[in-house]
């Protein structure tokens, strides 16, 4: 039967923000946006967000590992729905499980955990993909993976990996043997690739680029640093009007001055939120297992025993509300790198927006960011 999230005020790209009302047709699609006073009557009202609550699109997550107590490092039968039932409660309809560093069968164990939960239907928030970060990075620029199971892109592996579930992003440095060519083939099997955890020179860059690289990976972090004699991967990222740009809005990753000059000399067009979450998400300061190790959660930021940082605990909702804080960007601006730039960039054409005919998938939110409301479907789950 059709629904109705009534009195909501509209946040999507490249419309002003105003009171509607959303109709969820029985498919889980959007059928209609009402504009304010012409709501139709006979429709079951779902939620009446009273004129305060903000409506978006459904927030997608393209770089998360973990959330609540679980990694998708893990590998266990129930990983992926812990996780992706905690990704809900921060406003995410859809996420890409993120896989870590490791062998080729722990890899294949992370890929069918991700596939588990494809079959089971999803039932929390929507996993179209795997995104494989690593082990195809540059030991020098290792982070918190672990540099001695890095290794050169390996085209079999990944095929492997997808035939247990779909992969639609990869990050790699792409100055390793064989990166070029490994990327053109990924983009032949309509996987959008990344440079990340990578030493490379601005020229490697650029033949990445020509190769089809479409994105940089938690930007500035384990990438090469803008220098006046090389501008490495973050000058890249300001030179090149047309990569996408994976920010890390916790203020730690990127201090807030460093989130602000990157809006402020990018575009919102450009520019994609993630949170690199890992299995602290949601649980506070503490110490707790990542792989081979332990990391430790103190005052906001998640470091290994070597004092690296060791992805994020941030929410997706608390990432948005600093850079609306930081940047002063009217929200429809901001709202392109919520959903739009990552569903665009995947491939995803029927979410990432509310507009008429896409997926009826919508994060409500109070004024304060508090997640108020989510729909998958036009289902509410939170």
């Amino acid at each position: 039967m059709p629904s109705l999230i009534a009195n909501v005020k509209l946040v999507t790209p490249d419309e002003p923000i105003r009171p509607v009302s959303i109709e969820c047709a029985d498919d889980g699609r959007i059928a209609a946006i009402h504009e304010a006073g012409a709501t139709p009557s006979g429709i079951e009202v779902s939620l009446d967000g009273g004129g305060e609550l903000l409506a978006f699109a459904g927030f997608i997550d393209i770089h998360t590992h973990g959330a609540n107590g679980v990694d998708l490092s893990q590998a266990r039968d129930e990983t992926v729905h812990v996780f992706a039932e905690a990704k809900l409660k921060e406003g995410v309809t859809t996420f890409l499980p993120t896989t870590w560093t490791e062998s080729p069968e722990a890899l294949q164990a992370m890929a069918r955990s991700a596939a588990a939960y494809r079959a089971a239907g999803e039932p929390f928030a929507r996993t179209p993909f795997l995104h494989v970060e690593g082990p195809y990075l540059n030991p020098k620029q290792a982070g918190a993976q672990n540099p001695a199971r890095m290794r050169a892109p390996d085209l079999a592996e990944v095929r492997a990996l997808a035939e247990l579930c779909p992969i639609g992003l990869i990050s790699l440095a792409v100055e390793l043997d064989g990166a070029p060519d490994f990327i053109r083939a990924m983009r032949a099997m309509g996987v959008q690739c990344s440079a990340a955890h990578s030493n490379a020179t601005y020229a490697e860059f650029k033949i990445a680029r020509e190769a089809g690289l479409g994105h940089l990976t938690h930007y500035c972090n384990q990438m090469s640093p803008l220098h006046h004699r090389n501008v490495g991967l973050v000058g890249a990222g300001l030179l090149d009007d047309g990569v996408m740009i994976e920010v890390i809005t916790d203020t730690i990753h990127l201090c807030p001055d460093m989130i602000e000059l990157v809006f402020k000399h990018r575009s919102c067009d450009q520019l994609m939120i993630i949170t690199d979450s890992i299995a602290a998400a949601h649980l506070g300061d503490g110490e707790y297992p990542l792989g081979d190790t332990t990391i430790t959660v103190k005052d906001g930021a998640a470091r290994i025993p070597a004092g690296n940082l060791a992805g994020s605990i941030l929410q997706f909702h608390h990432g948005l509300k600093n850079v609306a804080d930081i940047t002063g960007l009217p929200l429809n601006e901001i709202a392109k790198t919520t959903a739009f730039n990552q569903a665009r960039s995947l491939g995803l054409t029927d979410r990432g927006a509310i507009q008429q005919g896409m997926l009826a998938d919508l994060t409500l939110l109070s004024r304060d960011f508090a997640v108020e409301a989510v729909f998958v479907g036009g289902e509410r789950r939170v």
